[in-house]
């Protein structure tokens, strides 16, 4: 497969920046809370009705969503992005508003739900969907970088949850996946471009930070661990094959480790306070994290489907 990027898929991009830079961005998401922020009703609506959340609605491939997903994550949208552009196109259904995904009777915080039109349940067997009101969703206290919601689950357990037949839990949990691994990539990058503007700027010593080769390493290995996640990434929104979804996903959050750790160590003082933009994007990376554990295990996903291939 070829990575380099059409000129319909550069199109896209452009496109999705000029939304980003009117509708989003670190200054929006401050607008809506900061790290505790209300759903971005707007910049969903204007990226909706471009066509940007079903762009691949139509093809097996989701090269394009994930690529869509990716740019949204590190402008820092506020919204189910991910969910809607790679998870939904397998659901069979149309959802115009935010949509939720989480796993069918767990329990524990869920990204968006408390503002979602839709929350999607995967279990082992059986795909159902949930159409929130207060007696089933509450809205829970977080500082995760999205709105949070958890089901309540004596109401899920009784059956307000309706069976979506023909839907296969595995086609989903595997573009679940996909989902977490592109926008952990974009929150990565978008932590990295802090970073680097932060070095470049601040001086030690009579001496620019990012002048030091301990930092330009560091940085630099950051970059490639970023880059191996975005590759794999993008390949398993390519293939769809779960064992690439759970290939990327492990990738993905291998380097969110390293970027979370070495990103703040770069910005210094000011990297761990929240008057920098820079948490914006790193507390995304540990609600992530949590999610893609949520799935089930990647690493376990993904050795269990390579060593079934031998």
């Amino acid at each position: 497969m070829d990575f380099a990027l059409d000129a319909d898929q550069s199109a896209v991009l452009d496109a999705v920046d000029v939304i980003i830079e009117r509708y989003g961005g670190a200054a929006r998401a401050r607008e809506l809370g900061g790290d505790e922020p209300s759903y971005d009703h707007e910049l969903h609506g204007r990226l909706r009705d471009a066509g940007f959340l079903d762009v691949s609605v139509d093809t097996p491939c989701r090269t394009d969503a994930a690529l869509v997903v990716e740019r949204v994550a590190r402008g820092l949208g506020v919204v189910a992005a991910g969910y809607a552009a790679l998870v939904a196109p397998s659901l069979g259904l149309r959802v115009d508003g935010p949509i939720a995904v989480a796993v069918d009777g767990a329990v524990g915080p869920v990204r968006f739900a408390a503002e979602a039109e839709a929350v999607v349940l995967v279990g082992e067997r059986q795909v159902r969907l949930l159409r929130p009101s207060p007696a089933s969703v509450r809205t829970s206290s977080s500082r995760l970088g999205w709105p949070i919601g958890e089901i309540v689950t004596d109401v899920n357990v009784a059956g307000d949850a309706v069976v979506l037949d023909g839907v296969s839990p595995d086609e989903v949990r595997a573009w679940w996946r996909v989902a977490v691994a592109a926008e952990a990539v974009g929150s990565m990058r978008s932590a990295l471009d802090m970073a680097v503007a932060h070095v470049s700027g601040r001086e030690q010593f009579g001496q620019r930070i990012g002048s030091f080769q301990a930092v330009q390493h560091g940085l630099a290995k950051c970059a490639v661990a970023v880059d191996g996640a975005r590759w794999l990434a993008y390949e398993a929104a390519w293939s769809g094959d779960p064992v690439n979804a759970a290939t990327a996903v492990s990738a993905a959050l291998r380097a969110a480790r390293a970027v979370r750790r070495d990103t703040h160590q770069y910005c210094g003082a000011i990297g761990f306070t929240t008057e920098y933009d820079l948490h914006l994007a790193t507390m995304r990376l540990l609600a992530l994290a949590v999610e893609a554990e949520s799935i089930g295990c990647p690493e376990i996903a993904a050795a269990t489907g390579r060593w079934s291939l031998c």
